[in-house]
Parts: C-alpha cells; structure tokens; sequence
C-alpha cells in the first residue's frame, strides 16, 4: 500500500487516572501493535513495509515535576517524524497515579476517528495488564484505503447532481501570521480553550434551533472572529472543514479502521456582513450538498494532490471536530478522563481541533 507524505503531524493525548508502571505500559503497548499490524510497519521508498528490529514506540517517559503537558505540545507539534523508522511514537508524563500519554503520528495515517480507537485501545491494554488478565483481541487486518469505495460512489452519482471544481479569485479573510524576527520559520504553538459542559449544550441547543450544526456554527464563529483581526476586514473568507469519509460512504466504513480516511472540504462564505447563523446555515448547506453534488468525494481524490500545494486556496483556518468522543474499549481499574487532539503543519496552516469528551 502506497504512503502519501502530507507534511502534517498529529499530536493526540489521552489521560488516565490510576497507577502504571512502566513494565506495564511497555507491556499494553505491545498488545496493541500485536492487534494492529500498520503500527508494525516503517515506510519504505513510498510504501508500507514490515518494520524490522525491535525498536520500542514508546520514545520518552517523563515524571511531572520534569515536563508538564503544554512543554510536551509544544516540543511535539514541531517534532519531525521519521517514518522510516516509526509511523507513530508514545511520550507519556507519568505520575503516581495518572498517565498523560501522547501520541505522535502522521496526517497520512491517522486522524481524530482512528486515534480516539488506538487511545481507547491502548487503555484497556494497560486496564488489563494493571489487572494481571490477558486481553481478549483480534487481530486487525492491515487496513485498506476507502479510495474505491469513493470511487463506486462517484461513479453512482447521477449526472445532473455532478459539478465543477470550484475556483477560487478576489480577497478574502486570513489570520495575521506572526514571523519571528530572526527569519526563522514559524513555529507551531498550542492555545487551548475549555468550554464547560453547560455552554456545550447551549451551543448543540442553538444550531439545531437554527437548522444548522455545531460544526458549521463554530466555522460561522471563528470566520466572524478572524474578519475582526484580518487586514483590510474582507466581505469573503474561506473556511475548510475536515471530513471523515467514513460516515459519507454508503455502507459506513468501521471506525475501528487505524488508517486516515480523511479529507478537507473548503466552504466559501461570500458574505461576511450577514448573521452568524444565516453564515452557519450556508456552511451546513454547502457541506451537505458535497456528499449530493459528489464535490467531496472529489476532495477525497484530489487530496493527496492539493493539500499544501501552491495551488492550495487562500484558506483562512481549519476545523476538525468530534462532538462525541467515546473510549469503545471498557476499563475497570483505570479510568479514562480525556481526549484532545491537535496538528501541526509544515507551512501556514492554522488549525482548531476540538473534542467533547464524556460532554464535558
């Protein structure tokens, strides 16, 4: 299977509250690549091979007087990732009684579905070595890309519903980029926000009174926002979302799939001086007639090709969002108590992840 380089990395963490030993998490780890074979391969002139040696992904164990998370963000958001060596590595902050694992892995592997399976995954790995009980897995097929199912559901499209590729011109709304002063490249920091519980519901309350979704409301917030900060204050912006092609495919592909099936869809919003919710309601129209019109499916194929091109479009920010994050894997000695996510790209890229984990 062929490896596309997208040039982006992907910093998940994951927290448990109770006691691992690091003979023990060593141990989970294992457990885990022996249930997926891709976390076994190395990339090897563009393909997926065997990974040969026994080389451990676990790459730092830190205690919390040495590391705090924010330091581990920032050191791994601008890491390289040798995937002739590993496809993904584990840098845990372990205290007495809690771990902070982080998972570093590629864009081209991995994104938010596949990684809240691995994180859940590897906590019950951990759960049951705690508990002294072998886990009761099998092992996962090495995961094929959803290319030709994308493929039938294009070629099924009927021929009034297809569309053109859309073309991009006239100015639009962009965050102004800080560069260092010294010419060096810009560096990828984390800001994080936590919303409470109470404004999340009031947030899923407001989009569906205003027929839109929580997805398309948070893309209608922050392009407002990013007009207020951009130069010259454009009419137009564009926004992108990422898409799991997963739940656009009919069947639905299985979320227990370790491998990216992803892909980004820009939106453009023409008319900055309207409402928030008549933006949020044109975001969720728009993207709703993609799966229709087949034009994300034509994302899907032309990603590996567009993404971090030069001929990529003026896109002000991206917006990956999971609105229900659900460990599938049960655990009783360890508890799971959250999940973030966030990317890091080689160029210009601005980037908000959001995740509600257990509604908080």
């Amino acid at each position: 299977m062929i490896y596309i380089a997208t040039n982006t990395i992907v910093v998940s963490r994951s927290r448990i509250a109770g006691a691992v030993t690091r003979t023990q998490f060593d141990a989970a780890v294992a457990y885990l690549e022996a249930r997926y074979g891709i976390l076994r391969s190395v990339v090897d002139d563009g393909y997926f091979v065997e990974r040969v040696g026994d080389r451990s992904a676990v790459e730092n164990w830190s205690a919390p007087e040495t590391c705090s998370a924010d330091a581990m963000y920032a050191r791994l958001l601008n890491a390289d990732l040798d995937t002739a060596e590993n496809i993904y590595a584990i840098h845990v902050i372990a205290g007495e009684d809690a771990l902070d694992i982080f998972m570093l892995s590629s864009h081209a592997i991995t994104e938010a579905t596949s990684l809240v399976e691995l994180h859940s995954c590897l906590a019950y790995m951990c759960d049951c070595v705690v508990r002294q009980v072998a886990p009761e897995l099998e092992e996962q097929p090495f995961p094929q890309p959803v290319d030709a199912a994308v493929e039938r559901s294009l070629a099924l499209l009927p021929a009034d519903r297809s569309c053109e590729a859309p073309s991009f011109s006239g100015a639009y709304a962009e965050i102004p980029m800080r560069a260092p002063r010294d010419g060096r490249p810009v560096s990828h920091r984390i800001e994080r926000i936590v919303i409470a519980s109470d404004d999340v519901d009031r947030i899923h309350a407001a989009s569906h009174a205003n027929k839109c979704s929580v997805h398309a409301l948070l893309l209608a917030a922050f392009a407002l926002a990013i007009r207020e900060v951009s130069e010259d204050s454009p009419r137009q912006i564009l926004m992108r979302s990422s898409v799991d092609m997963r739940r656009r495919l009919e069947p639905h592909v299985s979320t227990e799939l370790v491998f990216s099936a992803i892909t980004g869809h820009i939106t453009p919003v023409p008319d900055l001086d309207r409402p928030i919710f008549d933006i949020a309601r044109h975001i969720f129209g728009e993207v709703h007639d993609g799966v229709l019109n087949g034009s994300i499916f034509r994302d899907y194929v032309n990603y590996p090709k567009t993404f971090g091109s030069p001929q990529q479009a003026p896109v002000a920010l991206n917006v990956s969002d999971m609105q229900a994050v659900k460990f599938p894997w049960p655990t009783s000695r360890l508890t799971v108590t959250g999940f973030e996510y966030a990317l890091g790209w080689l160029k210009k890229f601005p980037n908000v992840s959001v995740s509600i984990f257990d509604g908080t």
